[in-house]
């Protein structure tokens, strides 16, 4: 798979935040004894996952500015450079 960025892609961080919410709902909401869909629906998790798609956005953009310093300086190379693996940023 060709990448063009260092790091997770914002799609693999928003899974990944998607799967820690979830997890940290479930415990809450067995600590305050309601469903899972109960603590997901609250304003705290809104305002969390919100913060968060800013916060992906950010990251995401920055991994894509370091892969392209690093490719611009030849410490990397880009997946379309002739003999580079499949794949391969670097």
């Amino acid at each position: 798979m060709a990448r063009d960025t260092i790091g997770m892609t914002a799609q693999e961080m928003e899974a990944f935040l998607e799967e820690l919410i979830q997890q940290e709902a479930a415990e809450s909401a067995e600590a305050r004894g309601v469903t899972v869909e109960e603590e997901l629906d609250s304003p705290g998790y809104a305002m969390a996952r919100a913060a968060s798609s800013y916060a992906i956005h950010l990251i995401a953009a920055n991994n894509v500015y370091i892969a392209r310093f690093l490719l611009d300086r030849g410490v990397l190379r880009s997946s379309n450079d002739e003999g580079a693996e499949d794949g391969a940023v670097g």
